[in-house]
């Protein structure tokens, strides 16, 4: 009995332990930026999305892959540049980066995209 429980048992705290960023498609990346970096982010992409000739989801994953791609060095700067630019930016200018990522969720939600744009009905919600 005790060699079924004690695999079992460890089999449990594993399952019960927190998910980290990247583990499934709930979280992705998304644990690896600050809010603020998640908006410098959001500001770039539309400025590279704004004329039509790429989509943002395609966007998106070429932004994905390249950071992945990175080394640890590489993103750490990367990262460090997102938290310069963003504290560069004015109140005013943070506002609106803040009011229209608010819109994009609700847009979302208003389409039934869930959270990350896609059916995320049994993903917990995010931080942030």
């Amino acid at each position: 009995m005790k060699r079924i429980l004690l695999p079992f048992c460890a089999l449990l705290l594993i399952a019960a332990a927190p998910a980290t960023p990247g583990d499934d498609h709930c979280h992705r990346m998304g644990g690896m930026f600050t809010p603020e970096q998640r908006l410098m982010m959001l500001a770039d992409a539309e400025k590279a999305t704004a004329d039509g000739s790429l989509d943002m989801k395609d966007y998106r994953a070429m932004q994905r892959d390249k950071l992945m791609a990175m080394s640890a060095d590489k993103r750490a700067a990367y990262f460090a540049d997102l938290t310069k630019r963003w504290a560069a930016l004015s109140p005013a200018e943070q506002a609106k980066l803040k009011a229209s990522a608010e819109q994009r969720r609700k847009d979302r939600e208003a389409k039934g995209e869930g959270h990350m744009g896609g059916d995320h009905a049994n993903c917990p919600p995010t931080k942030g």
